[in-house]
């Protein structure tokens, strides 16, 4: 599932703000909250209006779903229409803006508190009982004020498991796979090879945009810690968190078992380790399909990722993809209808299944079925019941920006880890009381 580097890309994760000027956006959708009607009761034909954004596999399941959903539902008639990912975030906030949205729309979690927050979504039916069927960290961005407005049809996993080759194991005479964390570490040192030109081959790859923020969180998490203060207010000035990064500088500088010449380029981390740039690269598990797809690649496997600890692997996650209706609808009441319907055991298992996504249904991630079907996803699954949500971040792009430039210089020597810590909890909190 390569859209756009998993579809979640930080650069597109931009914070909503409804009163937005309408630039480049200025098309309303044709029908929807101006055009649905909810004439079911009457014999007129229901017209609902559906949005996401494009990826083959999200938009041939959706399709596939629709007319099935249509078949058993004559009355109701969805029209779905996709939209290139890059401009579908402001394509959909120009709709809320202009007062026409569509009835129903896929949202990210981390677009949907904004939406929430000024009243624009319907609240799902029966939203406490609904909410029971999911794990806490792909249901968080959809909840607000102790309601859910929406509902996940994935669990956005980038911790708890890695890309692994275990040839490169097997040639070393390395007990495969790493149990501890102690073992990963000595491991990846053993694993790391170098030329005259720099590292040939990285033993333990963290480097990329998302996994240094996730590693973090997750090291203090699984210390019992915590990062979150008081009024939206993170909190890295806790031991947990000065020893989590310090852990990972030594990963560069001491060990130097990975570095940071690809950091920012075109390619993924993910894309160096199928090129065999890396012995273990952690990563989400989205990345398997794009070597599967990509690189044809077969001498890999998808492994867990030891706790920093001897505590649990717990882990901090944010809300992926998930289904929202507009309260502008004049046809709510079908809307939640079709995703109750996509959102029922067996459709949401052959979603997930056809999109390559995690499970964010507990019922479906524990049906044998699933990882039978999809025996890559095995690690992924197992660790669901460790994560949380990562919480309300209200500008991730510059939340993790913040972690990301001051590891960079904590790693070349321009900033000791306290002080790096002390100016991203500064950063950090400033943009989150720009939001209050």
């Amino acid at each position: 599932m390569k859209g756009a580097q998993r579809l979640t890309k930080a650069s597109l994760f931009a914070a909503l703000g409804v009163s937005v000027a309408l630039s480049g956006c200025s098309q309303a959708p044709s029908s929807g909250a101006a055009g649905g009607n909810a004439g079911g009761g009457n014999g007129q034909k229901v017209k609902l209006v559906f949005w996401s954004h494009q990826a083959d596999a999200f938009n041939d399941n959706y399709k596939k779903l629709i007319d099935s959903y249509m078949k058993a539902h004559p009355n109701v008639e969805i029209s779905y229409q996709s939209f290139p990912y890059d401009v579908y975030n402001q394509k959909l906030k120009a709709s809320f803006s202009a007062q026409n949205p569509p009835d129903i729309a896929e949202a990210f979690g981390t677009w949907v508190p904004e939406y929430s927050k000024n009243g624009l979504l319907s609240e799902v039916p029966g939203s406490e009982e609904a909410g029971k069927a999911y794990y806490e960290a792909p249901l968080g961005g959809f909840k607000w004020d102790g309601k859910l407005y929406g509902l996940p049809l994935e669990f956005n996993i980038e911790n708890g498991g890695m890309l692994a080759h275990p040839k490169m194991f097997s040639d070393k005479g390395l007990a495969y796979p790493p149990k501890t964390w102690t073992e990963l570490v000595d491991s990846a040192k053993a694993l790391t090879v170098r030329d005259g030109s720099g590292m040939k081959v990285k033993g333990f790859d963290f480097i990329s945009g998302d996994n240094i923020t996730f590693t973090f969180l997750s090291m203090i998490l699984q210390q019992n810690g915590k990062y979150w203060g008081s009024d939206g207010h993170v909190n890295f000035q806790t031991p947990e968190a000065v020893k989590a990064m310090t852990a990972l500088k030594d990963l560069v500088v001491r060990d130097q078992v990975t570095d940071l010449t690809a950091f920012g380029g075109q390619l993924d981390s993910s894309d160096y380790f199928f090129k065999g740039g890396a012995a273990m690269t952690y990563r989400g598990p989205w990345t398997i399909a794009a070597g599967l797809d990509n690189y044809k690649a077969k001498d890999f496997e998808y492994v867990p990722v030891p706790s920093f600890t001897d505590n649990p692997p717990s882990f901090a996650a944010e809300s992926g993809w998930g289904l929202v209706v507009s309260k502008k609808s004049k046809a709510s009441k079908e809307a939640w209808d079709f995703i109750q319907f996509l959102s029922s055991k067996e459709n949401l298992k052959a979603w997930n299944l056809g999109t390559f996504t995690v499970p964010a249904k507990k019922e479906v991630a524990e049906d044998p079925e699933f990882v039978s079907k999809n025996p890559f996803m095995r690690t992924s699954v197992g660790l669901l019941p460790n994560g949380q949500w990562i919480g309300l971040i209200w500008d991730r792009d510059h939340f993790f920006k913040q972690v990301n430039d001051h590891f960079q210089l904590m790693v070349s020597g321009k900033e000791t880890v306290e002080n790096g810590l002390k100016a991203i909890e500064k950063a950090v909190n400033e943009n989150q009381d720009q939001h209050k």
